[in-house]
């Protein structure tokens, strides 16, 4: 076993025999491969998921410093159709999501007022993260920290090669959940999907506050709407949060493509000068603070067809670029990955 593999080996022994039970590789181990996951799992196939990361989420991201703690990627889900609010009232039941209950704000050159929109909006309980754990928990295999660098189609099938030179497969199918720019890469096998991989993504600098007081604010999430900030929120708001006040600070997608390779202390610096502009209120020290960059954050123009799928290779590329964007377009990429490979796998 390579570093970073965690083998379920009970579930596995506990699924029914089939003829026809495939090996299928997931390479990204965020939304998008788990929703594939866990539907390839429901017709009892064996599914090993990589993921150059050591946990699983990909944007559905936490982050911990010292006794802090804040969801940095996703901030929350919504849905759009019916086959998302029905998931998202499935994982409720399950206990894996809660109601965030608040009333949005928005911030623009008039001021900041309230903005009740009326959506309901969900978050992994304790954290975004606890959602991809759950999810990932179908997996017979995991290869966390395990960068993907090849994938090579041959008569005995799919074969991964990792950057430490380790080989993986055969695969009798592969899904790959990345964005695009990293899918590309992976894809000489197949020129035509390559090439329909050749989607815009915007960054967006994100930054993490803790302080020792709560701020004297009346919301606790507003959508800004000038300056470098694009949404800020209270992190501890959210139901089963540690205590503490803490606050995530997003910044526009444009802004952040202008200051993408501009220095951590000037992106730091102008966020929080945003941020207590946006609040009207005298500047504060932070007793944490957190800066990331996210550099494939979300595309402009999402390709909107489900999944990208190469099935005589039975091969496919999902992602929330792929459908409409956000937690709920990876899902629904996840999901139309999964279906194209089973019509060539049953």
């Amino acid at each position: 076993m390579s570093q970073g593999l965690y083998h379920h080996s009970l579930r596995a022994e506990r699924l029914p025999l089939r003829i026809n039970m495939a090996t299928i590789a997931i390479v990204g181990a965020g939304m998008g491969g788990l929703s594939a996951l866990n539907k390839l799992k429901q017709q009892h196939h064996q599914v090993h998921v990589f993921d150059k990361s050591r946990g699983s989420g990909g944007r559905l991201a936490s982050k911990k410093v010292a006794d802090v703690s804040w969801d940095m990627g996703a901030q929350f889900m919504r849905a759009h159709t019916q086959e998302f609010a029905q998931q998202l009232q499935h994982w409720q039941q399950q206990g894996w999501i809660e109601r965030w209950s608040f009333d949005p704000w928005v911030i623009d050159a008039q001021g900041a007022r309230p903005s009740a929109d009326g959506v309901e909006r969900y978050v992994g309980v304790s954290r975004m993260t606890a959602l991809s754990r759950q999810l990932l928990q179908a997996a017979d295999e995991f290869h966390a920290s395990t960068r993907i660098v090849a994938c090579q189609w041959q008569a005995s099938g799919w074969w991964l090669q990792d950057e430490q030179q380790q080989s993986h497969g055969p695969y009798d199918a592969l899904v790959l959940n990345l964005p695009p720019q990293q899918a590309q890469p992976l894809l000489d096998a197949s020129p035509e999907l390559q090439a329909r991989c050749d989607v815009a993504m915007q960054p967006c600098w994100t930054l993490l506050l803790a302080f020792e007081q709560p701020l004297a604010t009346p919301f606790d999430a507003a959508f800004v709407k000038q300056g470098p900030l694009g949404w800020i929120a209270r992190n501890n708001s959210k139901p089963q949060r540690q205590p503490g006040e803490t606050w995530v600070l997003q910044a526009q997608h444009g802004w952040s493509g202008q200051h993408l390779e501009h220095s951590k202390q000037h992106v730091t610096e102008a966020l929080l000068q945003a941020f207590w502009s946006a609040l009207q209120l005298a500047p504060q020290t932070p007793t944490e603070h957190w800066l990331h960059r996210w550099l494939y954050a979300i595309s402009p123009q999402p390709l909107q067809r489900g999944a990208l799928s190469d099935l005589p290779k039975r091969l496919t590329v999902c992602g929330d670029w792929c459908d409409r964007g956000a937690v709920e377009g990876a899902w629904l990429s996840g999901q139309q990955a999964a279906n194209d490979l089973l019509t060539v796998l049953e």
